[in-house]
């Protein structure tokens, strides 16, 4: 057995090599880090988070501790040495008499190969908890990256706002000492500086909460700084549903585990089953009590009376519902996560055509909209109000914009947790590069 878990170990040593080396570039850039003060990429945060977070860690800890509990799952137990000797046999004309016996435990034929694969298929089990609880740290590092991007989005659309209105403001009130403006203009004008910047102060509210949740991921310091994020302008569809249905079934951690769950206990049941028949425990010894020579070598065999029937039939019982009970979890979760997958897919579809609307579309007409209302006001024929509603109408759109690539970022995130990897022939960026 121990050589049978070695080749296990090469080989999965011998996966994983190849599938970083397939992963990699040949020539990945230079690493950087949050104190860096360079830009950072979704990958480059989730690169750091799944070196840093402490829980990955633990569960990481746990799945070494089952794996080494395979090997003395399936061996024998110790063998057992016992010693008697005779003190009063010792004489001047006599030797001292002794008895020395050796013993080993041998279970019923299939036994260490049932208790031998219940603890491969825990610690199966054990490793898909770590590559689920993966999936769900990179899902909350990209969605904090989202984050952190739109909200610096944000302030610089605020800031460039914020400039055209102090022109606004100044043209304004240069036309009202002339005469050539009312005063609600004016007034108005001040109206919507205020509004920007009570707007102002929920981008930076918002800017406190996401660099805390970024530096939780990171296990630092709340209001430890940050690198600014680096743009992120992926708008590509998703594949079809059926395609990603296949891929989460396939490779999903979460049905891996539960499909290990169901296998380990199967074995179990098959283990409950072995307890009906007796074990054996072979014996050999050479006891010199005996005066006769021919008597002093012994070998010998025991075995258990399983007379006790119900207590085995109880623990076949229980073990045959603990498989039940796994085998409609998986059934249970495979749905579950189907569904959240098909409804992951349509909030990113969505997502992809608000993209494209707002590029092609929204966002050149408002831009197209305020240019006209503020060369309408300049030429005396427009009203002052209609610019304002033309500077708010370009800024909510600027924003939604940014909102919805945000947006994009987070929700192919999500749905890229459901399927189990990364999909549109996205990847782990392990090396840190720029995507």
């Amino acid at each position: 057995m121990p050589s049978n878990h070695l080749r296990f170990a090469a080989l999965s040593a011998l996966l994983a090599l190849t599938a970083s080396t397939a992963w990699s570039d040949t020539a990945p850039k230079e690493q950087i880090h949050p104190e860096s003060g360079q830009t950072f990429t979704a990958d480059d945060l989730v690169e750091w988070v799944l070196a840093a977070n402490p829980g990955l860690a633990a569960i990481e800890a746990a799945a070494d501790a089952a794996a080494y509990r395979v090997d003395p799952a399936s061996s024998l137990d110790d063998p057992t040495f016992s010693y008697a000797v005779a003190p009063l046999t010792v004489s001047a004309d006599r030797s001292l008499n002794q008895k020395f016996e050796f013993g080993q435990k041998i279970p019923w034929p299939g036994t260490l190969n049932a208790r031998g694969a219940a603890a491969r298929q825990d610690a199966v089990s054990a490793d898909r908890d770590v590559d689920s609880l993966r999936l769900r740290v990179v899902a909350q590092a990209k969605s904090a990256y989202a984050e952190w991007r739109f909200v610096e989005e944000g302030l610089a659309i605020h800031h460039a706002t914020h400039a055209l209105l102090e022109e606004l403001i100044a043209t304004t009130q240069t036309r009202y000492a002339a005469g050539r403006a009312l005063k609600q203009d004016v007034l108005q004008a001040e109206v919507e500086r205020a509004d920007l910047n009570n707007h102002l102060l929920q981008l930076l509210r918002q800017q406190v909460v996401v660099q805390a949740r970024v530096n939780a991921l990171l296990n630092r310091a709340p209001d430890a700084p940050l690198p600014a994020a680096a743009p992120s302008r992926q708008n590509a569809p998703p594949p079809a549903l059926e395609t990603l249905q296949t891929l989460a079934l396939a490779q999903h951690p979460e049905l891996a585990g539960l499909d290990a769950q169901v296998s380990a206990s199967q074995s179990r049941v098959t283990l409950a089953e072995k307890a009906f028949y007796p074990n054996f425990q072979v014996g050999v010894g050479y006891n010199s009590l005996w005066n006769d020579t021919d008597k002093r070598p012994v070998f010998g065999v025991s075995i258990n009376v399983p007379f006790d029937r119900s207590k085995r039939r109880s623990e076949l019982n229980r073990a045959q519902a603990d498989t039940r009970r796994a085998q409609w979890s998986l059934i249970e979760r495979r749905a579950e996560l189907l569904s959240a997958l098909a409804q992951a897919r349509a909030q990113l579809l969505e997502t992809h055509a608000s993209i494209s609307l707002y590029e092609d579309q929204l966002v050149p007409l408002a831009a197209e909209y305020f240019e006209a209302a503020l060369a309408d006001y300049h030429s005396g024929s427009g009203a002052f109000l209609n610019v304002i509603t033309a500077e708010q109408r370009k800024l909510n759109t600027d924003l939604a914009l940014a909102r919805v690539r945000a947006d994009y970022v987070r929700r192919l995130a999500e749905l890229e947790r459901w399927v189990g990897g990364p999909i549109n022939g996205s990847r782990p960026n392990l090396s840190g590069e720029q995507s």
